[in-house]
Formats: C-alpha cells, sequence, structure tokens
C-alpha cells in the first residue's frame, strides 16, 4: 500500500470557507468519517480552534447551506447540507452531506470513480491548504484523477500530487493530531516553528518571539512547555499501547 497526497492551494478570495482558515491560521479541520459514491460524499468532520476563529467558520458553514451557487474544485454545482453533531469551546463536530452535478467533480468523488472500493481517505483544512490523503494499492493509477482535477481547476486554486513510498500515519501509530492540543498551545507551537526556534542552530528566542508576537515571554513559555510535554506523553503513550489507539479516519469509494 501507498499513500497519494492531493494538496489543493487557495488564494484569498477564492472559497468563502477556505478564506476563514487563510485569515485564521490556528483553524484546524480533519475528517473523521468520509463515504463517497461518484455523486455524493458523505462525512463528520472536527474543527478545531480558536473561538473567535470558530465563530467565523461557524458564519461560512450556515452561508454555503443558503447558497444556491455553489461551486466544487473542479467548477461543478454543489447541493450541500449539513448538521452540528457536537459545539464545544475549541470544537465543532460537523456532519455534512454534499452532491456534485455533471462536469468534472472533486477529488474524492473521482477517485471513487476511476479506483471504486478498497480506497482510504483522509482530508485535513489549515490556512490555504486543502490536503487529502489516498491509501491505495501501490500500482492505483492516480493519473486521471490528477489529470482531469488539473484541467478543470477553478480560478485562484492549484493543485500539487506528491506519492509517498511509506504510508505513514494510517496505524495509529501517529503522532497527536492538532486538534489534541488547545487553541493557545497549538498557537504556541506554530509560532515557535515559524520563527525557527527548533531549528540549528536556533534563529530566534523565545524572548524574540514573544516580544515579535506581543504576548509576555512566561506565557509562551509556559504554552509551548504544556503543548511539548502533551506530544511527548501521547508519543510514549502511543508508542506502548499502539494497538489500543484509535484507528485513522476511513473513507470508502464506491462506483456506480
Amino acid at each position: 500500500m501507498r499513500e497519494f497526497v492531493f494538496t489543493v492551494t487557495y488564494k484569498q478570495g477564492a472559497d468563502d470557507l477556505m478564506d476563514v482558515f487563510i485569515s485564521n491560521p490556528d483553524l484546524y479541520a480533519r475528517t473523521l468519517s468520509c463515504y463517497a459514491t461518484p455523486r455524493t460524499m458523505w462525512r463528520v468532520d472536527e474543527v478545531s480552534g480558536p473561538e473567535a476563529a470558530l465563530a467565523e467558520y461557524d458564519t461560512a458553514v450556515a452561508g454555503l447551506s443558503r447558497c444556491s451557487n455553489l461551486r466544487g474544485m473542479g467548477g461543478c454545482e454543489i447541493d450541500w447540507q449539513h448538521e452540528v453533531l457536537e459545539e464545544r469551546p475549541g470544537r465543532r463536530v460537523i456532519y455534512s452531506k454534499q452532491s456534485e452535478d455533471g462536469g468534472c467533480r472533486s477529488i474524492p468523488y473521482l477517485v471513487a470513480h476511476y479506483l471504486s472500493d478498497g480506497v482510504l481517505f483522509r482530508a485535513e483544512q489549515q490556512r490555504d491548504e486543502y490536503v487529502w490523503r489516498i491509501l491505495a494499492a501501490d500500482s492505483a493509477a492516480m493519473s486521471d484523477v490528477y489529470d482531469e482535477i488539473d484541467r478543470h481547476l477553478r480560478d485562484g486554486l492549484s493543485l500539487s500530487f506528491d506519492r509517498v513510498e511509506r504510508a505513514p500515519g494510517w496505524t495509529g501509530h501517529s503522532t497527536p493530531a492538532p486538534t489534541d492540543l488547545p487553541a493557545e498551545q497549538r498557537t504556541a507551537l506554530r509560532l515557535a516553528v515559524e520563527y525557527g526556534y527548533y531549528e540549528q542552530p536556533r534563529q530566534h528566542s523565545l524572548q524574540d518571539i514573544a516580544e515579535a508576537e506581543g504576548i509576555p515571554t512566561s506565557t509562551l513559555q509556559y504554552r509551548l512547555n504544556a503543548a511539548e510535554g502533551r506530544l511527548a506523553r501521547r508519543f510514549l503513550q502511543t508508542d506502548r499501547d499502539g494497538d489500543r489507539a484509535d484507528p485513522a479516519p476511513r473513507m470508502t469509494g464506491q462506483s456506480d
């Protein structure tokens, strides 16, 4: 088995919902469950982030249900319905049903069409990227999917594709997802990475980062230490108890 990765990058203004992710770097969404045929997709997504970002997300999602002219990444018209299954501070769980009309469809529909059964999917949204990770047989032919999407991609979107020799993250032994961390700890980690705190040699100190972002150094240090400790404990736990770790989110494909 091999992982195939499609990454769709959105320009600001190309998509109302992705604009919310672009404007809120700490907002993150991932599929918990997903099922697709060549025409319809049913999915459950977990969305996490600061409350202000989630409020923007809630507004955008509500607007999608009222919009009569939604377009998929391939330009097809979309019929979209949703229901909020869980709402609590820092987290939303959203069920949605989405159908695309004739024309060039989006990635999950095309994979269901060309490969039929036997594939698993995961999807993530953060910043300007919408990433689809596909677990399929080594011999799976993804070129038709890529070519069709690339030919019909909407304005303001770009597509990249990668084949990963191994399939990391599908065994339940992977590191925690971003949703496992509180929003302020996730922000501290993101800033540390962006400012090169973990680089060798270190590009910026915590004091540099705190001053640049207007955060007390002690607060940033506390949040970063808490995040690192949480990740380390989770990593060791999944390493010891891998057999009990949650399985990777699943998506199955079915052709008509």
